[in-house]
């Protein structure tokens, strides 16, 4: 099937799926909220499905109410559950199945999202849906990243020549801003702190740092002090820019050299004593410190293509069929 039909007979696939209500926010009530909508190949696809990848579409844009083209949602949900169902009867010819230890761990997941079995249950029935065609649809994703993982992947190489063309021909990409390793001590005061709790928590950052510039080790006095989350790995924040501290920190920070101890630092958080340890300037990150991210990049980038490109192929050869109305004796899986 090529790909213009294809496409024209999803778009009237969303027809049945928008006469369900689940193109909408709040289903309208009906004899079959979850009728099916498309048949792929041998495969029905249930408009709750649809309605699912809807909602995990939509979450990872921000939620619902920042969708502003609800039929580009519903057809983009429409296309990746046809993608799916392609892909996972396409593992099931190559004799591939699925990773049962991963499948119940992604279903036991799910009912901890949802509050538990019954809580889960209750909201599928809501659409019409239940638990096993749930944990279907999960088996399939599964079926997916197995295929993946089987036939793709093993064939994906990434040369050192491409990690170097693509660190040269993008080299804004790489370019970092002027960045400060630190460790610290605090006192929480937040900014809404008493008067008592605010000196006490000054005098026991200024007491702290006497003990530091005394010659203390900085990092065992944070374990030993510190009342922040960093305390456990001796106050260590690791690199940070400027903007990513609130500017009294930052301040403080980037004006000292490596070795050096802050002055007690008042922050909307509390009181500081601040060691830099490292001080990286602006430019560009070398080859080296990333091309191992960037090797993993330009795999995920070259398996999604093959991926592409088998789906293409899988979609020319398939048979997709919309269902306007639902088939005689059809019911849900």
């Amino acid at each position: 099937m090529k790909t213009q039909a294809r496409n024209a007979i999803i778009a009237l696939a969303l027809v049945a799926i928008a006469a369900t209500g689940f193109a909408q926010e709040s289903p309208a009530p009906s004899a079959n909220i979850n009728p099916a909508v498309l048949k792929v190949n041998d495969d029905l696809v249930y408009a709750s499905e649809i309605s699912m990848v809807m909602q995990n579409i939509a979450s990872q844009m921000g939620g619902r109410d920042k969708v502003q083209d609800q039929q580009q949602l519903v057809q983009m949900a429409t296309q990746r559950v046809v993608e799916q169902k392609l892909l996972s009867q396409e593992a099931l010819r190559n004799g591939i199945q699925p990773n049962d230890l991963r499948v119940a761990q992604m279903v036991q997941a799910m009912e901890q999202q949802a509050g538990g079995r019954e809580a889960m249950d209750a909201s599928l029935a809501e659409m019409g849906s239940n638990y096993e065609q749930v944990t279907e649809m999960i088996r399939e994703m599964d079926l997916v990243r197995s295929l993946i993982e089987q036939k793709i992947s093993p064939s994906i190489q990434v040369s050192d020549e491409e990690v170097a063309s693509f660190y040269a021909g993008n080299p804004e990409m790489f370019k970092n801003d002027a960045q400060v390793h630190a460790r610290h001590i605090i006192f929480a005061a937040g900014a809404d702190a008493d008067a008592g709790t605010v000196a006490t928590a000054e005098a026991k950052a200024e007491k702290a740092r006497e003990r530091a510039v005394a010659g203390e080790d900085f990092a065992e006095l944070a374990r030993e002090v510190s009342e922040g989350p960093s305390a456990p790995t001796g106050g260590d924040l690791g690199f940070f820019t400027r903007e990513q501290m609130v500017p009294a920190f930052a301040d403080a920070a980037f004006a000292l050299e490596p070795g050096q101890i802050s002055e007690v630092v008042r922050s909307p958080f509390g009181f500081h004593v601040i060691k830099v340890e490292e001080k990286r300037p602006a430019g560009t990150l070398p080859l080296d410190e990333v091309s191992e991210d960037l090797r993993s990049q330009l795999v995920q980038q070259k398996t999604g293509q093959e991926v592409g490109k088998m789906v293409e192929a899988l979609a020319d050869a398939a048979t997709i069929t919309p269902l306007i109305a639902e088939p005689p004796g059809d019911e849900p899986k």
